[in-house]
């Protein structure tokens, strides 16, 4: 029999809440289930809630391993300029060297994701099937289940904005033996059935967290859901839907911006601008491990991070100054982003919320921000680059005037083409928020911004090829359903 490929999830890979999850009593505390294949499991609402729990513990280490949000989402962007003496691998990446002797292949493999999903598929496959009378709320039945669905749309996009077409499996391998391997399917098929899923999600979901405020954000909602498919069709290039799932966000969802004196508790999480964020708090015994974890120390050093004298990931100073040049001595945001952005090691300090767990001898740093996935600002400034693709400036420019405002700066003034200052204002607003590659390929502007990424490998490449990312190789052994990303067929 042929080695299966890991799109099969195995008990043992559903990795431990205690090292993944907070230990506070909530959802997202409970041990994943280790038996989750045997056919006596999923009888009662402690079953889903774990499987639930092990879902999003998954995502977790998904979202944080190597610092893979920011490496796919920031790195390609322009924004910073990475010290090849320290982390060589990250530098050509940043260059669109998405392949050579530096750049591992564990950017290639998209095998935990596919962890992920059999998680996501056995909640969806099996919960509904759970007596309602074994729930001491119905509501906690389909929330669970709108969760599951959500969950899986955000993995599946995700995925489709790295790799392009990827096997889209919908059902979970009950029987490890029987299971098959699965050709990738096209982006925009992909694309169809996460908008499916999130339409699945939604009559499950409520808007709020009024039941328990500490779930803010790091638990899916309506409105986490909406900002989704928001996200999606502006990626399909379908601004009316994108600004009317946008507006529902903004209308419905009962988020607030920060205001400008508490601006940077968004950052450290659960605020109301918070949409969708996974949670990494200390004082939840879940901050990261700097020590353990030496990448997300990699845009700080000290005075920041004590002890701490070298930074593998500078911003580009160039980039920094084409962004809030003229408006650097007003924009809460320069303030409070950088540190020292005019040197060859200047920080990015946002996610500075550091704390130590050995109390003064201070040499076991923790980060204790929340990775901020959603936010109301990322939705409004995505509803204005709907609307003036629309032809809906006055209401467009409506929305980037308050996320200016908030910043301190001056209200759009029309000497700018507009779409070129919504497109900057996300990038200024959400500055190492993994959106900036995304922004710049969705616009088409990658090579304007971030000059080392050949136009070229951009324009050749597109739409299947240069911006993303290959497949490892290793994946095609036994499995000859699989096929290389365009692009980089023979590059291997």
């Amino acid at each position: 029999m042929k080695k299966q490929r890991l799109y099969i999830a195995y008990a043992a890979a559903v990795i431990s809440a205690s090292a993944l999850v907070s230990s506070c009593s909530k959802i997202l505390d409970l041990e994943p289930h280790n038996s989750t294949f045997t056919s006596a499991y999923f009888t009662s609402e402690s079953d889903a809630k774990t499987a639930l729990s092990g879902a999003y513990s998954i995502l977790r280490n998904i979202m944080i391993r190597d610092n893979s949000w920011h490496k796919y989402g920031d790195i390609v962007s322009g924004e910073l300029s990475i010290d090849g003496g320290r982390d060589n691998g990250n530098f050509n990446i940043s260059n669109g060297e998405f392949i050579g002797l530096n750049v591992g292949s564990g950017n290639w493999n998209w095998q935990q994701y596919y962890q992920l999903l059999q998680q996501v598929n056995l909640i969806i496959n099996k919960v509904p099937g759970i007596p309602d009378t074994k729930f001491g709320s119905v509501d906690t039945k389909r929330h669970v289940i709108g969760e599951a669905y959500f969950l899986r749309a955000f993995t599946y996009f995700y995925m489709s904005r790295i790799w392009g077409d990827v096997p889209l499996k919908l059902q979970p391998d009950l029987d490890v033996s029987t299971a098959k391997n699965i050709p990738r399917s096209p982006a925009d098929s992909v694309w169809k059935q996460c908008l499916a899923d999130l339409e699945s999600a939604k009559p499950n979901l409520d808007f709020g967290y009024d039941a328990d405020e500490g779930e803010r954000a790091v638990r899916a909602n309506k409105g986490s859901a909406f900002a989704l498919q928001a996200h999606i069709l502006a990626w399909k290039h379908d601004y009316a839907g994108c600004a009317e799932a946008a507006n529902t966000v903004i209308t419905q969802g009962g988020y607030a911006l920060q205001s400008a004196g508490d601006y940077m508790k968004v950052f450290i999480g659960k605020t109301y601008e918070g949409i969708f964020e996974i949670n990494i708090n200390d004082a939840q015994s879940e901050g990261l491990s700097l020590q353990n974890n030496p990448g997300f120390g990699v845009t700080m050093k000290s005075p920041f991070i004590d002890g701490k004298d070298g930074i593998e990931w500078p911003v580009n100073t160039n980039f920094v100054n084409m962004l809030y040049g003229k408006d650097s001595t007003t924009d809460i945001r320069y303030k409070n982003f950088f540190f020292a952005s005019q040197g060859a090691e200047g920080q990015i300090i946002k996610f500075s919320n550091i704390a130590y767990a050995d109390g003064a001898a201070k040499k076991d740093a923790r980060l204790s921000n929340n990775l901020i996935i959603f936010r109301l600002a990322d939705i409004m400034l995505l509803r204005a680059e709907a609307l003036h693709a629309l032809g809906q400036d006055g209401d467009a420019i409506t929305l980037l005037n308050k996320v200016r405002e908030r910043a301190g700066i001056s209200d759009y003034d029309a000497v700018n083409d507009l779409g070129t200052s919504i497109l900057e204002e996300r990038l200024r607003e959400l500055y190492f928020e993994g959106h900036a590659y995304y922004d710049l390929v969705r616009t088409k502007e990658l090579p304007n911004y971030n000059e080392q990424f050949g136009s070229d490998q951009f324009q050749n490449g597109a739409p299947t090829g240069g911006w993303l990312w290959p497949v490892d190789p290793a994946m095609f052994k036994d499995d000859y359903t699989l096929t290389q990303t365009p692009y980089w067929r023979g590059k291997l």
